[in-house]
């Protein structure tokens, strides 16, 4: 704009679309993830690391090198974010000069628009799990490697009834701080409530033998002693103490959860049994997956999966098949509005399993669709500025020779 606007809303609106925040956005951008690439070759792993720089409450971020905080402080990933959004949509589109010369420019700013809000639209609906099939097995659910949460069920002729479910976002307040408790009332169905304590994010599960530590609270011959977290929080196994507070008589019972338990603590509770189990949430998929055959390639020498594909049928709720699929590393399933993706192979066992990363994201196609947008746009604005450049070079050189 080649006139400076006059009242304050202008002055912001100029403030807010200049070039100075967008270069300002970009470099931070930039700088927090570099440094985020940096920490998280380090003890905090991907998980945390994002979480860190890019989560929506990390409102500015103090980076880590080698274990030692640096001396800066950066405004987080998220916000800057927000910034540039704004930046864009007030700068690149609804400042920028209107018109079909400048069409093209405009479409790209689009685009690029489409591309920030697509990623919060996938910071805050997405939704991701983990599928593990052997060959001819069948999957309905899917549970999260990273947010755990405690089933509560009855257990009636050794079947599990429907269970009361303490999500990860009701843990969030205990999950990693030992020190901490909290009491959960459940429904009047329940002859108790509970409460959870000693959350530790990662532990390690010791029978009682020999010297016990001072601190160890011991539950049924076992105890739970924290252990540093490590790397990738899929791997992390956490435990807690959860105690059974009867609802008539107050009487308190201690149970030890561990993540790496494969199967229901029980207690007696009124001549009732009951499970308790602490792992990942379960989410179940609206329909089933069977693995027809799952084949792959390992790295010599590594044991490590080089190339894998699985061929897999989807079932109708009757349990017939309904489409099949193949799936590959980089061509996933997609089907009613979930997406497959194949991130393990393993051919060790008795059957070949397949490992799949189950997730849902109502902008998984954004960004594909935003760039391919932006750099036609970009393409075609090069085009017309090419030939507005050869057809004033033409008239110029006509000029000069009369």
């Amino acid at each position: 704009m080649s006139k400076k606007p006059e009242s304050v809303l202008g002055r912001v609106f100029a403030f807010i679309g200049g070039f100075h925040v967008a270069i300002v956005s970009m470099v931070l951008l930039l700088l927090l993830t570099w440094l985020s690439t940096l920490e998280q070759t380090g003890p905090g792993g991907l998980y945390w690391t994002l979480k860190k720089y890019f989560s929506f409450d990390a409102y500015v971020v103090r980076p880590t090198l080698n274990g030692h905080d640096l001396p800066i402080i950066l405004p987080g990933g998220y916000w800057v974010c927000a910034v540039f959004t704004l930046n864009l949509l007030v700068g690149g589109v609804m400042r920028i000069r209107k018109g079909w010369k400048h069409a093209a420019v405009l479409v790209s700013h689009f685009s690029m628009l489409a591309l920030m809000v697509g990623g919060a639209v996938t910071y805050h609906q997405s939704k991701e799990a983990y599928m593990l099939l052997s060959v001819g097995e069948k999957g309905d659910s899917a549970f999260s490697l990273t947010e755990l949460s405690i089933e509560i069920a009855e257990i009636k002729d050794g079947h599990k009834q429907e269970p009361v479910v303490l999500n990860s976002e009701v843990l969030d307040s205990v999950r990693g701080k030992p020190q901490r408790q909290r009491t959960f009332l459940l429904p009047d169905a329940y002859p108790f409530d509970v409460i959870v304590s000693e959350y530790h994010i990662n532990a390690k599960l010791y029978p009682v033998q020999g010297k016990v530590p001072e601190d160890a609270m011991i539950v049924d011959g076992y105890y739970a002693m924290v252990a540093e977290p490590t790397g990738f929080e899929e791997k992390n196994l956490s435990s807690c103490i959860l105690t059974i507070q009867e609802k008539e008589g107050g009487e308190k019972h201690d149970l030890l959860l561990y993540e790496g338990v494969s199967h229901d603590i029980t207690a007696t509770v009124g001549g009732k049994i009951y499970g308790f189990r602490l792992h990942g949430e379960i989410w179940p998929t609206p329909f089933q997956v069977r693995l027809d055959d799952s084949r792959g390639e390992k790295h010599p020498g590594t044991g490590l999966a080089m190339t894998y594909e699985s061929d897999v049928t989807v079932l109708d709720e009757a349990g017939n098949d309904e489409r099949k699929f193949k799936i590959e590393m980089n061509e996933p399933l997609r089907y009613k509005k979930l997406t497959f993706y194949q991130t393990s192979w393993d051919d060790s066992g008795e059957k070949v399993q397949s490992g799949f990363t189950v997730k849902t994201n109502p902008s998984d196609q954004w960004p594909k669709y935003a760039i391919y947008t932006c750099g036609v746009a970009l393409f075609i604005h090069f085009i017309i500025k090419l030939f507005g450049f050869v057809s004033a070079s033409i008239a110029r050189s006509k000029n000069e020779q009369e």
